[in-house]
């Protein structure tokens, strides 16, 4: 009897410089709320340091949960950024705030640019079939065995591109944006967020988020990564899944 090899899961998330010590120097929040709570044996756990003003600070406070062993290793997102903008064939004039920017405190190129360089640079060097990344102002408060189900689904459906936790407690906006409702999950033929999302790597780690469709206006500040990811979608007909088994929570720092 053959034996299909189970898919290996990486977990990701980002720090930038307002969030890096409640992410790292609470002792349960990257463990637990960000890693443990997810209930998965992850193949490796990343961490990806964005815009800080003290390197030498932050991988001091990385350092310390690769020893503890709750990251595997971490990564200057500066350090990859030529070579992962290279890949996926962009370049940093492409990130442009939005007619709305104003409306947010202290939204620049800049900030358009390291949003997205983030998850950009979690996809290019993850080393696992599946990538669940994280902003670092998501956690899940109470566990939730969630991805492996969602995991068999996508490789059963393979429709199903992006998959994600409902925000905040938000389930009637889930059913809102799904056109059919399973026993696990809320189906969409749309809709993409960088605060959580868990993509097949070989997927997402193409040069696909040179497009940005006109569709895609309501996502606020500019040219954001996840506008691109969800002009992608839209394009190839990728479609979505949102487990409505449990819920994240997203508070900004």
């Amino acid at each position: 009897m053959l034996f299909r090899k189970r898919p290996t899961v990486a977990f990701a998330t980002t720090v930038w410089e307002k969030d890096w010590r409640p992410v790292l120097l609470d002792p349960g929040y990257l463990k637990i709320k960000q890693i443990g709570n997810h209930l998965f044996p992850f193949a490796e756990t990343l961490l990806v340091i964005n815009n800080v003003s003290d390197p030498t600070a932050v991988a001091a406070a990385a350092e310390t949960h690769v020893r503890e062993g709750t990251l595997s290793r971490f990564v200057f997102a500066d350090e990859w950024a030529e070579e992962v903008l290279s890949f996926f064939r962009l370049s940093r004039l492409d990130f442009q705030i939005g007619p709305d920017a104003s409306r947010y405190e202290a939204v620049n190129s800049d900030w358009i640019y390291y949003n997205a360089l983030g998850p950009l640079t979690a996809l290019f060097s993850s080393r696992a079939d599946y990538l669940l990344y994280l902003t670092g102002d998501v956690r899940l408060d109470k566990p939730v065995d969630w991805i492996g189900k969602t995991v068999a689904r996508m490789e059963k459906s393979p429709r199903f591109k992006a998959a994600n936790l409902v925000w905040n407690n938000r389930f009637d906006e889930a059913r809102k944006e799904s056109y059919r409702r399973g026993w696990n999950f809320y189906f969409a033929k749309e809709g993409f967020s960088d605060q959580m999302f868990l993509v097949k790597t070989e997927d997402f780690r193409q040069p696909i988020y040179g497009e940005i469709r006109p569709d895609s206006s309501h996502f606020p500040r500019g040219d954001v990564f996840e506008k691109r990811a969800f002009s992608a979608m839209k394009t190839r007909g990728w479609e979505r899944l949102i487990c409505a088994r449990g819920s994240y929570t997203h508070e900004n720092f």
